[in-house]
């Protein structure tokens, strides 16, 4: 279903026809959804739950920006000469003291080898943090309207044009336009409306709406974490020891 199918749903379901006039346009009904929808993602690991990211690294450069990910799990290189590897994983204090002390200018491209989920949030949040780069080696903080983003600081810069693969659980696609599907409009359509349901009984202050709801939908999602563990352990003959 796409966004419009699960307005119109949603205007039957909830009676709440303030929220969806009689020709399907939002009148507010879409934030319930797409919160919905950060409910359910959140709410037990799936097959849709992981997602990659592709990025290009430009020569020299040191970091990636990416939006709507809940959380890093891996970070991969490729490049048409050396192929694809995995980047080793450091903490952000680890990769800064050891890698990134001196002016950009100064660092020595090579081979990316190490990365670290850097730090998304600058205090004023519209800094423009380009102004003191020249100061303290490195930036890599979106600035302004960004606050859907995060960032992987990469070490050594690239010597290469190369692309970065993030790989991790990231939160479904936005429903926006009356045309957008995302996995949960378009796989489970009926979960999206109960979590959209849920979102709207928070709202209206109905403590027993949100548990029922909720209890429901605990109850759907949960098969759904068994089929992912159906498939990880499948084929699995033996235990690592």
């Amino acid at each position: 279903m796409n966004l419009l199918e699960i307005r119109q749903q949603f205007r039957v379901i909830s009676g709440r026809y303030d929220l969806v006039d009689d020709a399907g346009v939002d009148q507010g009904a879409d934030f319930y959804i797409n919160e919905g929808c950060k409910f359910l993602d959140g709410l037990d690991e799936t097959q849709k739950s992981w997602a990659s990211c592709f990025r290009f690294l430009e020569v020299g450069f040191w970091g990636v920006q990416f939006p709507y990910c809940r959380a890093v799990k891996e970070v991969w290189v490729a490049d048409p000469v050396n192929g694809r590897w995995q980047l080793e994983k450091l903490n952000l204090q680890d990769l800064v003291s050891n890698y990134m002390t001196t002016l950009p200018s100064l660092i020595t491209n090579g081979s990316p080898l190490y990365y670290s989920p850097g730090i998304t949030r600058n205090i004023p949040e519209d800094t423009p943090m380009d102004e003191f780069e020249s100061f303290i080696g490195f930036v890599d903080i979106p600035y302004g309207d960004a606050h859907e983003y995060n960032t992987v600081i990469i070490s050594p810069p690239t010597d290469t044009k190369c692309v970065v693969i993030v790989n991790g659980l990231f939160y479904s696609a936005k429903l926006i336009n009356d045309t957008d599907k995302n996995y949960w409009s378009e796989a489970h359509p009926m979960l999206l409306l109960m979590g959209a349901m849920r979102q709207l009984e928070i709202m209206n202050r109905n403590t027993q709406g949100v548990n029922d709801w909720e209890r429901s939908i605990r109850t759907d999602v949960a098969s759904l974490g068994m089929d992912l563990v159906e498939e990880l352990i499948a084929e699995a003959d033996q235990m690592g020891g």
